[in-house]
């Protein structure tokens, strides 16, 4: 007998449902109702694309679609168009040969890749593989930016992926695209302008050097002084704010920030305010990088892994790792894996967040008590709960960062003093010769709502590993 199941070639999109087993636990019936929602939508999305919705799972998607231009399209429509109140996705997509079994429904190669590319995508975005961006970039919607070749589970080699830009993503390049040209078209009418006199006093003064050698060579002749020529140092990275990255494979993905002012610290009159958050003083911050997430349990047991990060396994509580945050570590375990993180990163120079870079990334440029606002709800944030939630599983601000309040509290640099009195303006870390406490900043999953002030302090001993507490990195940008 022949085996009559066809093979063709077929762009394959996966989505997964970011959070899905902790939305179960809260409330089934409701999580139901929104994934139901969200099929009917992806369905929709995949047919006006000119694809199909081939198999489902309690928390994911596959769609077919015959060309890579068409699978972009659905996506950017799944991905920009997303309903109030529905979960959050990761999408992957791949475009390779499948097999065509008797139910119609898809299997091979080209399906594999698509669901591990999928498991690697942040939450809200879609990560491609080479072969779906070479064959999609033609759309005119195209745009892509690189995400470096990456291991997928159960495939030997590496995958080149890419991340399909958003709208926003797009607006955001374009618009720095234009101001780099006005910057051009400004910097090149300044040299027209002034290029007249630049020649004319450029004119004055070779003749005045003439005439000084002219001189010189009278009156008696000097042997030139022989200089050493400077050893050339290699460039710097050029950063951007907004700019997202990853100096290697096992390091946390970074956000660079833009430097700027901020009044750190809470007014006398905002409830529930601390004797140790003040006095309020001008604070100015230089451009650094700050990791998107907390600082997760996969990403401590790589270091784990590696015999490093003080031999410390700390517990999950039933709850799970992976992508959960880290919790239980001390300022000095956070200090092991910063070690370890520079070792893997070829010496680039990753740190604790000082306490006034927290304080300016968690605010992202607002002023009031809560990140969000003059209130704050648990659909903005993880807290009054019994567990800790996977990170990003609530919208990032307006700079990009993801829970900064909420999930888990976080170390920071700073050796503790009880006011701000005589702290530095310029964003360093407080580090006076003898600190028995380091700071801890942002509310944890267990804390009331009062817990999730900007200004609230905490402290403690630095070989201490509060429940509540996890930790996020920062990296120099020079």
């Amino acid at each position: 007998m022949t085996d009559e199941r066809t093979i063709r070639l077929a762009s394959i999109v996966a989505i997964d449902v970011v959070g899905f087993s902790t939305m179960s636990e809260r409330d089934q019936r409701a999580t139901a109702r929104k994934i139901e929602n969200l099929r009917a939508r992806i369905d929709q999305c995949a047919t006006a694309n000119g694809g199909r919705l081939f198999n489902t799972a309690g928390d994911g998607f596959m769609l077919e679609f015959s060309s890579a231009g068409s699978a972009l399209g659905a996506i950017q429509d799944i991905l920009d168009k997303r309903a109030k109140g529905e979960p959050k996705i990761r999408v992957g997509a791949h475009v390779g040969d499948v097999v065509v079994t008797a139910t119609n429904d898809l299997l091979g190669h080209g399906v594999n890749v698509a669901a591990r590319l999928q498991a690697l995508a942040e939450p809200g975005t879609a990560l491609v593989s080479a072969e779906f961006r070479s064959m999609a970039r033609s759309s005119p919607t195209a745009a892509f930016q690189s995400k470096g070749r990456q291991p997928l589970d159960n495939i030997e080699q590496k995958v080149q992926t890419f991340e399909i830009l958003s709208k926003r993503q797009k607006f955001a390049r374009s618009a720095r695209r234009f101001g780099w040209g006005v910057g051009a078209v400004a910097a090149l009418a300044v040299v027209i302008f002034f290029a007249p006199m630049g020649i004319r006093l450029a004119q004055e003064s070779f003749n005045l050097r003439q005439a000084s050698a002219t001189q010189a060579t009278a009156t008696t002749a000097q042997p030139e002084p022989v200089y050493e020529q400077a050893a050339s140092t290699p460039e710097t990275p050029q950063f951007t704010p907004g700019q997202t990255f990853r100096d290697c494979a096992t390091c946390p993905e970074m956000v660079v920030l833009p430097g700027g002012l901020f009044t750190m610290g809470s007014p006398a009159a905002e409830a529930g305010r601390g004797r140790d958050e003040g006095p309020q003083r001008e604070v100015s911050i230089g451009a650094f990088a700050i990791s998107k997430y907390e600082v997760t349990f996969s990403q401590w047991d790589a270091c784990l892994a590696a015999s490093a990060c003080n031999g410390f396994s700390p517990a999950d509580f039933g709850w799970g790792r992976g992508d959960r945050p880290v919790v239980g570590v001390s300022w000095e375990d956070a200090q092991a894996y910063l070690d370890w993180l520079n070792s893997q990163a070829g010496g680039l120079h990753y740190r604790l967040v000082t306490e006034a870079e927290w304080e300016y990334a968690a605010r992202a440029g607002g002023a009031t008590p809560y990140p969000t606002g003059n209130r704050i709800s648990a659909q903005q944030a993880t807290f009054q709960r019994a567990r800790t939630t996977p990170v990003g599983d609530h919208d990032a601000n307006a700079f990009g960062v993801y829970d900064l309040t909420g999930n888990v509290s976080e170390w920071v640099e700073d050796c503790y003093v009880a006011n701000y009195q005589s702290a530095p303006i310029d964003g360093a870390a407080v580090q006076p010769d003898v600190c028995t406490r380091r700071v801890y900043r942002g509310g944890s999953f267990a804390d009331r709502v009062q817990g999730m002030r900007v200004a609230l302090r905490h402290a403690a001993s630095p070989s201490q590993r509060p429940a509540g507490v996890g930790f996020r990195v920062a990296r120099t940008l020079n």
